[in-house]
């Protein structure tokens, strides 16, 4: 009977755990500036360029898995809890690296 008591406070304890985790990082973190906007403007255009690809293909791998985790049952705390904080990083990235572009009259095309 103590067995299925600590089984039970145990499932109840992760429950909860994986609520608060999801509520706490559903927020855009991005409102708090977590990307430096000056962070490419002493890099070259090829490397800006190169940046912004990559955090495009990371955004778009990212959106990926959180609408995979999101066509689970309880998928989208999951999805919140795993990738929604690095998904909006990512994103800040990229626009903090496309601004840098903009600046320096970088003339490459934007990835689609």
């Amino acid at each position: 009977m103590a067995a299925r008591v600590t089984n039970l406070f145990r499932l109840i304890a992760c429950f909860t755990a994986l609520a608060l985790a999801g509520c706490s990082s559903v927020g855009d973190p991005a409102a708090f500036g977590i990307v430096s906007q000056d962070r490419y403007d002493f890099m070259s255009c090829k490397e800006i360029i190169g940046n912004r690809n990559a955090q495009t293909a990371r955004m778009k791998e990212l959106g990926d898995r959180i609408e995979k985790a999101e066509a689970s049952p309880g998928g989208f705390i999951v999805g919140a809890a795993a990738y929604r904080s690095e998904y909006v990083q990512a994103r800040g990235l990229a626009a903090a690296a496309d601004r840098a572009a903009k600046l320096k009259d970088c003339d490459a095309p934007k990835p689609n």
